[in-house]
């Protein structure tokens, strides 16, 4: 049953990011043009990375390893690298880059869930 939620999860990040990232990049661009905008996607894509280094190394040395967890994992790296880039390179080409590239992956994250998680 959870195979559908992780697969629709991805995939209704990746979607809008690939078929609407000019309008997406606009408004991630109106909402970074404030100052503390920036500093907190910043601050969050810090936070987010080191929960997710501390649960995965948590997770690989004391737990067994469940393949829906691991590809969690992978989704939580691509926000927080996500936020990281927006607050780095906030020019309208860049998000728009950066939404085409993130839509991919979240997509190639759904497909590869599927073909993952359907063999368990």
């Amino acid at each position: 049953m959870y195979i559908w939620f992780v697969i629709i999860v991805a995939g209704v990040a990746g979607l809008p990011r690939l078929l609407l990232s000019r309008r997406f990049a606009e408004l991630q661009q109106a909402k970074l043009r404030e100052r503390k905008s920036i500093t907190r996607s910043r601050r969050m894509s810090l936070i987010i990375f080191v929960i997710v280094l501390a649960f995965a190394a948590v997770y690989f040395t004391r737990w067994g390893h469940e393949v829906w967890i691991e590809i969690a994992i992978i989704f939580s790296l691509l926000s927080a690298a996500e936020f990281f880039f927006q607050a780095q390179f906030p020019s309208l080409e860049s998000l728009i880059f950066q939404n085409r590239l993130l839509g991919i992956l979240y997509l190639g994250l759904s497909i590869g869930s599927y073909v993952m998680l359907s063999r368990v």
